[in-house]
C-alpha cells in the first residue's frame, strides 16, 4: 500500500473543497480519480504531495500517509516529499529551454552536475516516457517546438528524471488530441510496473481504460471507490451509476 488516507478535509480560507475523504491507494497500481467540475479532485490530488501548501488560506484536516509516514508532519522535508511524489499537470509546461535541459532540470537543482550522469538520466527518462527515439536527434534545440503531446511526454519525462516512487496525473490529456492522448494512455499503463500512479480524469473511458482503481467524487466527497471494473460495471452506490451513465455532470 502506497497512500493510507484517513478523513482528510481541505480547505481554502472558509470554503471547504473535499470533505473528509478516507481511502487505501495501492502501490504500483493505477487509480483515476473522477468526478464533474469543481468535484474537489484536483485539490484531493494535490493534498498527496502538498501542492497545495503553496496556496494561502489553504488548510488540511486528518492524516495523509505515505509508506506510514505522515507527509504533513512538521519535521518532514516538503521538497523530499514533492521529490519522491512527483506530478504532471494538466497543460504541459516545459520550460524554455532545451528538450535535454528540461530532462535534466531536476537533477541540476539537486546540485548534479556531471555530465556522464545528466546524459544518462536524461536519456533513460525520455525513454520511459516514450520519447527518446522522436528527439534523441535534438536534444538541444527547444522544448517549445515540441508538439503539445510530445511536450506532456517531456514534462513526464522532467517527472521522472527526479527518481519519485509515485506521479500525479491532473487532467494530462485534456489539451491533447486523440492520437497524443492515446501514447500518454500507453505511457501510463508502462509506467504502473515501477511506480504508483494516480490519474485525475474528467474522461470516464480514459479512467475506464487505464485504472486499476476508481473514486468517484462529488462536491467534495468521495462517494464510492472500487477496482475500476466494477466501479463501470457494478457501482454500489446510485449517484456513481447516475453519473457514468451521463444522467449528470
Amino acid at each position: 500500500m502506497a497512500f493510507k488516507i484517513k478523513e482528510v478535509s481541505a480547505f481554502y480560507g472558509g470554503k471547504q473543497a473535499v470533505k473528509s475523504v478516507s481511502l487505501a491507494i495501492q502501490a504500483r497500481s493505477v487509480t483515476a480519480i473522477i468526478g464533474p467540475s469543481g468535484c474537489g479532485k484536483s485539490t484531493f490530488i494535490r493534498c498527496l504531495n502538498r501542492m497545495n501548501d503553496l496556496v494561502p488560506m489553504f488548510r488540511l484536516e486528518g492524516e495523509i500517509l505515505y509508506n506510514g509516514t505522515n507527509i504533513y508532519s512538521r519535521d518532514l522535508d516538503i521538497t523530499e516529499v514533492r521529490r519522491r511524489i512527483g506530478m504532471v499537470f494538466q497543460k504541459p509546461n516545459p520550460f524554455p529551454k532545451s528538450i535535454y535541459e528540461n530532462a535534466a532540470y531536476g537533477l541540476r537543482i539537486q546540485g548534479i552536475s556531471k555530465k556522464g550522469t545528466l546524459d544518462k538520466v536524461v536519456e533513460e527518462s525520455l525513454k520511459k516516457a516514450a520519447l527518446w527515439e522522436e528527439v534523441r536527434d535534438r536534444l538541444n534545440t527547444s522544448a517549445l517546438a515540441l508538439s503539445g503531446g510530445q511536450q506532456q511526454r517531456l514534462c513526464i519525462a522532467r517527472a521522472i528524471a527526479t527518481q519519485p516512487e509515485v506521479i500525479l496525473f491532473d487532467e494530462p490529456c485534456s489539451a491533447l488530441d486523440p492520437i497524443a492522448t492515446a501514447k500518454v494512455e500507453d505511457l501510463i499503463t508502462a509506467l504502473k510496473k515501477e511506480y504508483t500512479v494516480i490519474i485525475v480524469t474528467h474522461n470516464m473511458q480514459q479512467a475506464a481504460r487505464v485504472s486499476d482503481f476508481t473514486g468517484f467524487f462529488m462536491m467534495g466527497e468521495l462517494i464510492e471507490f472500487d477496482i475500476t471494473k466494477k466501479i463501470f460495471t457494478a457501482p454500489s452506490n446510485k449517484l456513481t451509476e447516475d453519473y457514468i451513465t451521463g444522467r449528470f455532470g
